[in-house]
């Protein structure tokens, strides 16, 4: 029998994050995986800008960076007939060598595959010594006891049992999650929404073969609408995904006519080296909860979005860094009794906001769906459905690449441990961001004069910001985190564009980056602002 604080099921990009959220914290956890980590065909490709930003305050930012993507190949997205046809539409998406920061952030979207990012993930979690990583382990069983979580564990090559004393039993096992399932927790939404076939093969020079200019993301559109988008995973092995968005279901990976798919995203008969083949199911679901007890879920255990808007990982990297600090704080004695059930008031709404916003980039698909019986055709009628068309797609369906607004601007409304201010809030624009240091939203970037960003200043504990010279020194506040014993220091920007941006002259920021409170003066009762913040 083994006694630890948290117990994570499932070895995925979430729970590795997870895992290295909690070793990064100081919390010992152990994460079983009944598989062994091996990611042969990825299911994500994307590491999108907030992601981005928890690799930088976890150290890991250049590994991923520095994948083996090539860091001059075009990642820009591209409408075309087939591969050796006409191209319709083009979103231009700068290489990571020629990508620069945009105002809102210090960090760019890389891309960078499963098949890399999970061991990264992986190595971070294990720097820590307090992180115990099993894999070819199952969870067996589990009971929420009241005062702990008992889980029966099995070793899947030698057969034997464990039993594990957890304080927390967090379920990051999938959309299929047998602890969602034995906890009762329905999902909601909109349900399945297709079912795509999943296609890896390799083809060296596919681009230059078909005489297309580089890019990273091809979506197909023929006669029969649009059908299918071709994506490079590796380059420098030549690997692709070649997607057909639906299907009826019915096939079986034996049964699928690869090669005849192939000629049509081509647009000829080629020849590729297949790798693998699969079928899946394109729901859009959240539950209705993310809790029970002590026992909790993240990542597709609790909401499953179309990977339109590369937000599925992303919106789970998001759970757990919620959710790892506030077990931390309770694990570390000064979180309130309050504090857990806070993750699912302020993460089931951002997974609601996922499903909705990405099923939304599915269907803008199917309004391309027939009438382009001449596009192929090299006569008037095809050249002007063409025209007409191509921008059609990079306004419609292009918005699935236009998600900044999406990925930072997410904000915990309503919840417990945040102080309102009565602010109107920011416009939530899936395009576009407006940054703001309003109670519940991402504590805004700002570049400082040393080359820092002030997100710098933000993950271990409470970060009490005073804007200016003049701004109140802020000693009650922090003497009441003293007194609770929460983790908080202070510090003082006296740089125009952060006072600007920031708009008041304190602001509380969470060790997650969002902001709880601010104020141009001190809080009538601080200690009763500290106890709100820390779920007392």
């Amino acid at each position: 029998m083994q006694k630890i604080p948290v117990l994570i099921v499932g070895g995925g990009p979430v729970g590795l994050a997870l895992a290295g959220e909690l070793g990064w914290r100081g919390v010992s956890c152990m994460l079983v995986e009944q598989g062994d980590g091996t990611i042969v065909t990825p299911k994500m490709n994307e590491v999108n800008v907030r992601t981005m930003e928890f690799c930088r305050r976890w150290g890991i930012a250049d590994q991923v960076h520095n994948c083996p993507f090539p860091r001059d190949h075009a990642r820009d997205a591209v409408f075309v007939t087939s591969l050796t046809g006409y191209e319709l539409g083009r979103i231009a998406r700068p290489a990571v060598a020629g990508a620069k920061p945009e105002p809102w952030s210090p960090m760019r979207l890389q891309t960078c595959s499963q098949m890399w990012f999970d061991p990264i993930l992986r190595d971070f979690a294990l720097s820590s010594p307090c992180v115990t990583l099993r894999h070819r382990t199952r969870l067996e069983s589990f009971e929420d006891t009241g005062a702990g979580v008992a889980a029966e564990i099995v070793d899947l090559e030698s057969g034997r049992r464990e039993r594990i004393d957890a304080d927390y039993l967090v379920g990051c096992d999938g959309a299929t999650s047998a602890i969602r399932g034995q906890l009762g927790i329905e999902l909601t939404g909109q349900g399945v929404l297709g079912h795509p076939l999943h296609l890896f093969f390799r083809a060296p020079d596919l681009l230059k073969r078909c005489g297309k200019a580089e890019g990273t993301f091809f979506l197909a559109i023929d006669r029969d609408g649009l059908w299918a988008n071709i994506r490079v995973v590796d380059p420098v092995n030549a690997m692709w995904r070649l997607m057909v968005l639906d299907s009826d279901g019915q096939q079986t990976p034996e049964s699928i006519d690869k090669d005849a798919l192939i000629r049509r995203a081509v647009g000829r008969p080629f020849e590729v080296e297949w790798l693998s083949a699969s079928i899946w199911t394109r729901r859009s679901v959240v539950a209705e909860r993310y809790f029970k007890g002590r026992v909790f879920l993240a990542g597709d255990a609790v909401h499953q979005l179309s990977p339109t808007g590369a937000l599925g990982m992303n919106t789970g990297i998001g759970d757990v860094v919620d959710l790892g600090w506030k077990l931390a704080a309770v694990a570390q004695g000064w979180g309130g009794p309050n504090l857990l059930a806070s993750y699912d008031i302020e993460r089931q709404p951002i997974g609601q906001r996922a499903i909705d916003n990405t099923a939304g980039f599915h269907l803008a698909h199917g309004r391309f769906e027939s009438g382009f019986s001449t596009i192929e055709d090299d006569s008037d009628e095809g050249r002007a459905l063409r025209a007409h068309l191509g921008p059609q797609l990079v306004r419609q369906v292009g918005a699935m690449f236009r998600t900044i607004g999406l990925q930072l601007g997410y904000r915990y409304e309503n919840s417990p441990i945040v102080v309102p201010d009565g602010s109107e809030p920011t416009p939530d624009d899936p395009e576009n961001f407006v940054a703001s240091s309003r109670p519940g939203s991402r504590a805004p970037h700002v570049a400082l004069k040393d080359g820092s960003s002030m997100l710098d200043l933000y993950g271990r504990g409470y970060m009490l910001v005073r804007l200016g010279a003049g701004a109140p020194d802020g000693a009650e506040i922090a003497g009441a985190a003293e007194k609770r014993g929460v983790p908080l220091r202070t510090v003082t920007i006296d740089e125009p564009e952060a006072t600007a941006i920031y708009e008041r002259k304190l602001v509380l920021v969470r060790p997650d980056g969002h902001v709880a409170w601010r104020g141009d003066t001190l809080p009538s009762d601080a200690l009763a602002m500290i106890d709100r913040v820390r779920g007392a």
